[in-house]
C-alpha cells in the first residue's frame, strides 16, 4: 500500500526531473526534420545529376545553417499559429527521422553480406532515402488535409505525453547509425572499423593481449577520474564554493601545462611537399623577397612570418620549421583547454576530458597511422586566430569588445583569407544573434561597425608595412589567385565525397542543435528555460558550432575520410559541456540524462581505448614525452635537447632518418649531388639558377630544397615552385623579372629534363636565347652543373662538352624494380591462400605474404611514392601502381613486364588498353608519352 501512494510522488518527480526535455524537443525536431531534409537535398540532387563536388558543398552548407534555422523556424511558426499542430509535427518529424535512420543501417547490414556490397549500398540506399521521403511527405500531406488524421495524432499524443520516448529512440537511432555507416566497407572482416583495432591482423601481431588490456585499464582510469572530478564539483559547491573556484584556477593551469608538456611531438615528423608550401616562402623572405608583394603562400602571411621567425632562430630546415608549426598545435591546445573551462561549470571535468580529447585527436590522424605535425596547414597554423576569437567571446565578462577580441580580429587579417572569413563570421555572427535576440537593432548596426574596424586594422597594418617596406600596396589580387585551384568545387584539390565514410554524422548533428538553439533563443527571447542559458549558448554553443562548421569544411571539400579529425576539437566544444550537463543531471536522478550519459561514456571510452593503444605502442608515428622517456631513456631537459639538436643536424647532413614522412631516398641523394655542387661552384653566390624539377611524390619541389640546405636562393623570384605555377600572375611575374645572369653564373639543372615543370623549362629557354650552358666537370648521372656563357662575352678558353658518369642513374632508378619482382614472387607462393577480391597490407599479413619493407608506409602498401592497390580475380593478381615515375618510365616499363609471372600490363585500369607481355622499348616510349603516372600489373598465380 505504501509503495502504490508513493508511486505517483515518483512519477511526479520523473516528469520534472526531464522537464528539460520540453525546451530540448523542439531542437531535436529541428534536428530530425533536417535529417530528412538532407535526404531530400541527396534525392533531388541525384535526379538533378548536379556535379559531385557541388552536390557535396550544397549538401553541407544545407545542413549547417539553412536547415536548421529554417527547420526551427517553422516549429515555432507552427507552435504560434496552431497551438495544436506543434506537438503532432514535431512527432511525425522525429519518428520519420529515426524509421529513415533504421532503414539506412538495416540497408548497410545487407550492403555486408551481399557479394556486391557497395554497389548494393549504392542503390538500395538511394531507394530507401527515396522511400522515406515520399513517405513523410504522404503523411505530412494527409495531416494537412485530414482533420482526423491530425486529431487521432493530438489524442495519441495527449495519452502518451512524454516526449522520452521520441527523444530517446531518436538518439538510440543515431547512435547505431554512427556505428554501422561509419565506414561502409562490405565484407569487412570485423564489419566495422571501429571495432578493428581490438583484432589482431594475424596471429601474434599488434595488438597483442597485454597491450589491449593496458589500454582498456588506462582508458577506464581517464574515465573513472573525470567522473570523479564531476563528483567533488558537485560537493564543493555545495559546501565550499570559494574552495571550489580556487581549485578550478589550479586546474586549469595544471591542463594548460600538461597539453604544453606532453603534446610536443619529439619525433619532428615532417612532410616535405606540404611543409615547403610555408617554408618556400620564409627562405624567400630570409633572401631578399618582401611578403605580398612577391613572396607568396597559399596558406596566407601568417604561417609564412612564423616560419621564417622560426628560420631566424634556428637553421633553415623541416625540423625548425615542424617545431614552430608545433608551437602553433600547442598554443591552439592551450586555448582549447581554455575555451572549455569557460564554457561549462564542471570546469575540473571539462579540462580533464579536454586533454582527452587531445589524446584522441592525435590518435585519430589517419586511422592511428598518421601524424598531425606531419603538415603544418592541419590545426594551428590554420586555425589559431578563429579559436582565439572564441575564447575572446567567451570571456567571462561577457564583453562584446575587449583587447582579447581585438587581438584575433587584428591577428587574423595578418593570417590568411581562411582564417579572416573565419574570425569574421565568427564575430559578426556571435554579435548579430546577441542583438536579434535583445531586438538591439541600433546596437547592432554599432557593434557591427566595430567589429568591422577591428577586422580590418590586421590588413590595414599589413598594408602600410608593407608599402613601407617595399615601396608597393600588398598584390592582395594576386595572393587570392590560389582560390582558383583550391576551392571546395575545385578539380585539382577538391575530392568528391563517395557515400562510404559517415563518421562525420555525430559532428553534423552537433552543429545542427547548436545552431537550431542559438536561432530558436531568437525567434523566442522569452522561453524561460533557454533564456536562463542564453549567454552559454550564445557566447560558447555559437562560437564553437562556427568553428566546428569551419574545421568541418575542410572534409566537405576534400573528402579523405580521416581529415573530418580536423573538426575534432572544435565538436568537443559542443560535446564535453553538454555531456557533462548531461552527467550532472543523470546524477540527480533523471532517468533520460542517464540512458545519454551512459551513451556518451561508452563512446569516450571508446576513444580513450583506442588513443591509450595506438598512441603509446612501439611504433608509434609520435615520440611524445611518455615515449621518449620510456623506450628511449630520454627525460630530463638536456638530453630532450639533445636528440632534438641530433635530428636537426642529421637532416643538414642529408642523412637518412627514420622518419616515414622525410625525403625519398632517391630525392636526397638528387639534392646531395646538386648542393655539393654549389658548394664546388658557386659557394659565395648567394643566388642559383636551380633545375631540379619534381620529387617522387611528382611535385616540383627538388630546387627549393636543395638551395634551403645550400643557404641559397633562387635568381629568379620564386617561393615554391609547385605553388608558383598555380596561379597565373605569379607565374607571369617570376618571368617578367628581367634577370641577367653573368659569364661563368652556375647553373644547376636536372639530366632528365622531363622531370622539370613548366617554369623551369620557360626559365631555361630563356637562358638558352640568351646564352650558352657550358657542363661542368662533377656532373653526376642525375643532376649537371653548367657554367652559363653570355652570348657577345668573349668565350672561356675551356670548350663545353659532356663529361663522362658512372652507372649510378640506373641503379637508382631501378632499385624499386627489385622490390617488386620480390614481392611478386611473394604473392604468386602464397597465391593459394589470398582469398578473391580487394587485399590490403593486413590481408597479406595474415595470409602470409613477405611484403618487401620499401613496399610499406604505415599499414598501407605503397610503390614509387605513391600508393598501391592490389586484388586478386580466381588465378590472376591485379596490381595498381599510381604516380609512376614518368622520368625513369621508359627504363622500367620493359624490365617489368618481363618479371616472371607478369602476364599483361596497362598504363589506365581500362581493359582494353592492357599489352601482352613482354613489351619492347618502343612500344614502352610510346606509353610513356602518354604521362598518364599510372600502372597496371597483371600477374597470373
Amino acid at each position: 500500500m505504501k509503495a502504490d501512494v508513493q508511486e505517483p510522488y515518483r512519477e511526479a518527480a520523473r516528469h520534472r526531473s526531464s522537464g528539460w526535455l520540453d525546451d530540448v524537443a523542439p531542437l531535436l525536431s529541428s534536428a530530425a526534420l533536417t535529417l530528412l531534409g538532407i535526404l531530400v537535398a541527396i534525392v533531388l540532387t541525384d535526379l538533378l545529376a548536379i556535379d559531385s563536388r557541388q552536390r557535396t558543398m550544397l549538401i553541407f552548407f544545407a545542413g549547417i545553417l539553412v536547415l536548421p534555422v529554417s527547420t526551427v523556424t517553422l516549429q515555432y511558426w507552427l507552435d504560434r499559429r496552431w497551438p495544436g499542430v506543434g506537438r503532432p509535427f514535431e512527432a511525425l518529424n522525429v519518428w520519420c527521422a529515426v524509421a529513415a535512420l533504421t532503414s539506412l543501417v538495416l540497408v548497410v547490414l545487407a550492403a555486408w553480406a551481399a557479394g556486391n556490397g557497395v554497389i548494393f549500398w549504392y542503390r538500395a540506399g538511394m531507394h530507401a532515402a527515396r522511400i522515406v521521403v515520399f513517405v513523410y511527405a504522404a503523411l505530412l500531406l494527409a495531416a494537412c488535409l485530414s482533420d482526423m488524421v491530425l486529431d487521432q495524432a493530438r489524442s495519441i499524443i495527449a495519452r502518451a505525453s512524454s516526449r522520452a520516448v521520441p527523444s530517446v529512440a531518436l538518439v538510440l537511432a543515431f547512435a547505431a547509425a554512427v556505428i554501422v555507416l561509419f565506414r561502409i566497407g562490405p565484407g569487412h572482416r570485423h564489419f566495422s572499423p571501429l571495432f578493428d583495432f581490438v583484432f589482431r591482423t594475424l596471429p601474434g601481431g599488434f595488438p597483442d593481449r597485454s597491450s589491449l588490456l593496458l589500454a582498456i585499464f588506462t582508458a577506464v582510469l581517464l574515465v573513472t577520474v573525470g567522473a570523479c572530478l564531476l563528483m567533488l564539483e558537485r560537493h564543493l559547491a555545495a559546501t565550499q564554493p570559494a574552495r571550489l573556484r580556487l581549485t578550478q584556477r589550479v586546474a586549469l593551469a595544471c591542463a594548460l601545462l600538461a597539453s604544453t608538456v606532453l603534446s610536443f611531438d619529439f619525433s619532428l615528423a615532417g612532410d616535405p611537399f606540404h611543409y615547403m608550401t610555408v617554408m618556400g616562402p620564409a627562405l624567400h623572405l630570409l633572401h631578399g623577397g618582401t611578403l605580398m608583394v612577391d613572396t607568396f603562400s597559399q596558406y596566407g602571411p601568417g604561417p609564412v612570418l612564423v616560419t621564417y621567425l622560426a628560420f631566424r632562430l634556428g637553421p633553415p630546415s623541416f625540423a625548425v620549421a615542424n617545431i614552430a608549426i608545433q608551437l602553433c598545435n600547442v598554443l591552439f591546445y592551450a586555448l582549447f583547454i581554455t575555451a572549455l573551462w569557460q564554457s561549462t561549470r564542471a570546469r575540473m571535468s571539462a579540462t580533464w576530458f579536454g586533454l582527452v580529447f587531445i589524446l584522441f585527436w592525435l590518435s585519430a590522424w589517419d586511422g592511428g597511422q598518421g601524424n598531425v605535425n606531419a603538415a603544418p596547414s592541419v590545426l594551428g597554423a590554420r586555425y589559431l586566430p578563429i579559436l582565439l576569437m572564441a575564447v575572446g567571446i567567451g570571456a567571462r565578462t561577457g564583453a562584446r569588445h575587449s583587447a582579447l577580441v581585438f587581438l584575433a580580429g587584428f591577428l587574423s587579417g595578418l593570417w590568411s583569407i581562411e582564417a579572416f572569413v573565419g574570425t569574421f563570421a565568427l564575430y559578426s555572427g556571435s554579435l548579430a544573434l546577441r542583438n536579434l535576440r535583445d531586438r538591439s537593432y541600433a546596437r547592432l548596426a554599432k557593434d557591427l561597425a566595430i567589429a568591422t574596424v577591428t577586422m580590418m586594422s590586421g590588413l590595414a597594418a599589413l598594408s602600410v608595412g608593407t608599402l613601407l617596406a617595399a615601396g608597393s600596396w600588398p598584390a592582395f589580387d594576386v595572393y587570392l589567385g590560389f582560390l582558383s585551384s583550391y576551392n571546395p568545387i575545385a578539380q585539382f584539390w577538391s575530392i568528391p565525397f563517395d557515400a562510404t565514410f559517415w563518421g562525420w554524422i555525430p559532428i553534423l548533428g552537433g552543429v545542427v542543435i547548436a545552431v537550431a538553439g542559438c536561432w530558436l533563443l531568437v525567434l523566442d527571447s522569452k522561453r524561460s528555460a533557454l533564456l536562463a542559458t542564453s549567454d552559454t549558448w550564445l557566447r560558447h554553443a555559437l562560437p564553437a558550432a562556427i568553428l566546428t562548421a569551419i574545421t568541418g569544411s575542410y572534409f566537405a571539400a576534400r573528402s579523405v575520410d580521416y581529415t573530418v579529425a580536423i573538426a575534432l576539437l572544435p565538436f568537443a566544444l559542443l560535446f564535453i559541456p553538454t555531456a557533462l550537463w548531461l552527467a550532472d543531471r543523470a546524477l540527480d536522478g533523471d532517468r533520460v540524462a542517464g540512458i545519454l550519459t551512459a551513451l556518451t561514456t561508452v563512446a569516450v571510452l571508446w576513444a580513450s581505448i583506442f588513443s591509450c593503444l595506438y598512441m603509446f605502442r612501439i611504433d608509434s608515428p609520435y615520440s611524445l614525452l611518455p615515449s621518449e622517456c620510456r623506450y628511449h631513456d630520454r627525460c630530463a631537459p638536456a638530453a630532450l635537447y639533445t636528440a632534438l639538436r641530433g635530428k636537426v643536424d642529421r637532416e643538414l647532413a642529408l642523412r637518412s632518418t627514420d622518419n616515414p614522412w622525410s625525403l625519398d631516398d632517391y630525392d636526397r641523394a638528387i639534392v646531395a649531388d646538386a648542393k655539393h655542387l654549389i658548394e664546388r661552384y658557386a659557394a659565395n653566390s648567394p643566388k642559383v639558377t636551380m633545375l631540379l624539377g619534381e620529387g617522387a611524390n611528382t611535385q616540383q619541389m627538388l630546387s627549393d630544397i636543395t638551395l634551403m640546405y645550400a643557404n641559397k636562393w633562387h635568381t629568379w623570384p620564386r617561393s615554391f615552385t609547385f605553388s608558383d605555377e598555380l596561379v597565373p600572375a605569379i607565374y607571369a611575374r617570376i618571368l617578367a623579372t628581367d634577370v641577367t645572369l653573368a659569364t661563368g653564373d652556375l647553373v644547376v639543372r636536372r639530366r632528365d629534363e622531363a622531370s622539370l615543370g613548366s617554369l623551369e623549362k620557360a626559365i631555361l629557354e630563356r637562358l638558352q636565347a640568351r646564352g650558352s650552358l657550358c657542363e661542368l666537370r662533377g656532373s653526376t648521372p642525375e643532376v649537371i652543373a653548367y657554367r652559363f656563357e653570355k652570348t657577345g662575352d668573349p668565350q672561356s678558353p675551356e670548350a663545353c662538352h659532356e663529361h663522362q658518369i658512372d652507372g649510378e642513374a640506373a641503379e637508382r632508378s631501378t632499385a624499386p624494380l627489385q622490390d617488386i619482382a620480390s614481392f611478386i614472387n611473394a604473392l604468386r607462393t602464397a597465391g593459394h591462400a589470398l582469398p578473391d577480391g580487394v587485399l590490403d597490407y593486413p590481408a597479406l599479413e595474415r595470409a602470409g605474404v613477405a611484403v618487401p619493407p620499401n613496399l610499406i608506409a604505415g599499414r598501407r602498401l605503397v610503390s614509387f611514392s605513391g600508393s598501391m592497390s592490389l586484388q586478386k580475380r580466381q588465378s590472376l593478381l591485379i596490381i595498381d601502381l599510381s604516380l609512376f615515375p614518368k622520368t625513369t618510365c621508359q627504363q622500367l616499363l620493359p624490365a617489368i613486364s618481363q618479371l616472371a609471372g607478369v602476364a599483361r600490363i596497362a598504363i589506365t585500369a581500362t581493359s582494353a588498353d592492357e599489352q601482352d607481355a613482354p613489351i619492347s622499348q618502343d612500344r614502352a616510349k610510346l606509353l610513356c608519352a602518354a604521362e598518364r603516372r599510372f600502372l597496371r600489373i597483371i600477374a597470373a598465380l
